[in-house]
């Protein structure tokens, strides 16, 4: 198998020299003392977590007899070292991720060699996660250009948003433009209100209102976000929730909650009485004698519904 492995300074890996043209055998039972391995993929990022520390590492393309293989990792028990990689070139070909590049971009301060691997990284790098941490932590780093390699890539907006909170220079509003428009859900605009300053929150409320199905986020919001629309979030969760919990959490944590257009939703809404019961004994303001008669009341339709399959189906046996 052809591949690139890692060493240290030397061509030394546990120990032992390598030399470039040479092939090297050992029993199979040796193989893990003397450092026969090398990457799963040929992929200088896989070597990353076993030689952390690239300024104190050598490269060289192997052919390896492999014996056993984990996820980033195989080892041999016959090894040739074919070539030492030694241009910046030759190092970029064989990071298939862009983390490679990544990791040197944080440890070297030449605007042209971090240029480089920013091109590499954007090439490389498929989710948009590399391209935000480059703009967040690499000094000379094009945070335009990045930002739109992660508006591109990023499937959900997370990335968005964490380019958003974190990345000085970032377009807040194209960002929150690109948030709106993948979140499937909501969860990402929420983080956008609370975390990201200068957000417009009626539009990312909006966004919410539109996203939520569960009532989930329209609840969140309304605690999290300081300038939300209460009445309004209030109403969908309403709307939303299928069960009661929204409705119950909304009147226990939301400041200014309608507690008694909550109990009333919740009463129609929990079909096993949970949160009926949670009502009466945790919301300041509940009607307890009322929510306590309903639970009782549930709680026998449920019993007797129970019974009365039960009976049926010893019937039917």
């Amino acid at each position: 198998m052809i591949t690139v492995k890692a060493f240290e300074k030397g061509l030394i890996c546990k120990g032992f020299q390598f030399q470039v043209g040479k092939t090297y055998e050992i029993p199979k039972d040796k193989i893990y003392e003397y450092g026969f391995d090398a990457s799963a993929h040929c992929d200088l990022s896989e070597t990353i977590e076993y030689y952390p520390v690239i300024t104190e590492n050598e490269y060289a393309l192997v052919d390896i007899h492999v014996i056993d293989t984990t996820e980033d990792k195989v080892v041999g028990d016959r090894i040739t070292i074919l070539k030492k990689l030694e241009t910046l070139d030759e190092l970029i070909k064989y990071d298939k991720t862009g983390y490679w590049c990544y990791k040197y971009a944080e440890i070297t301060s030449d605007p042209k060699i971090i240029k480089q691997l920013e091109n590499a990284v954007i090439e490389k790098d498929e989710t948009g996660e590399l391209c935000y941490r480059f703009a967040e932590n690499i000094k000379g780093a094009d945070i335009k250009r990045l930002q739109n390699e992660v508006i591109n890539k990023d499937p959900n907006g997370q990335l968005c948003y964490k380019f958003a909170r974190d990345v000085e220079c970032a377009d807040i509003e194209l960002l929150e433009s690109s948030v709106i428009e993948k979140d499937k859900i909501g969860v990402w605009c929420h983080a956008f209100a609370e975390w990201v300053s200068g957000s417009h929150i009626n539009r990312l409320q909006d966004a919410i209102v539109q996203k939520d199905q569960t009532g989930e986020w329209c609840y969140q919001f309304a605690r999290d976000i300081e300038e939300a629309d209460i009445k309004q979030l209030e109403n969908e969760v309403i709307r939303k929730d299928q069960t009661g919990e929204w409705c119950y959490w909304f009147a226990e944590d939301v400041p200014g909650a309608n507690i008694s257009k909550l109990q009333q939703a919740v009463i129609e809404k929990d079909q096993t009485g949970e949160w009926i019961l949670k009502f009466a004994s945790n919301i300041p303001g509940a009607d307890a004698k009322l929510l306590c008669k309903v639970f009782t009341v549930r709680t026998l339709d449920l019993l007797i519904s129970s019974a009365d399959a039960l009976r049926d189906l010893l019937e039917r046996t």
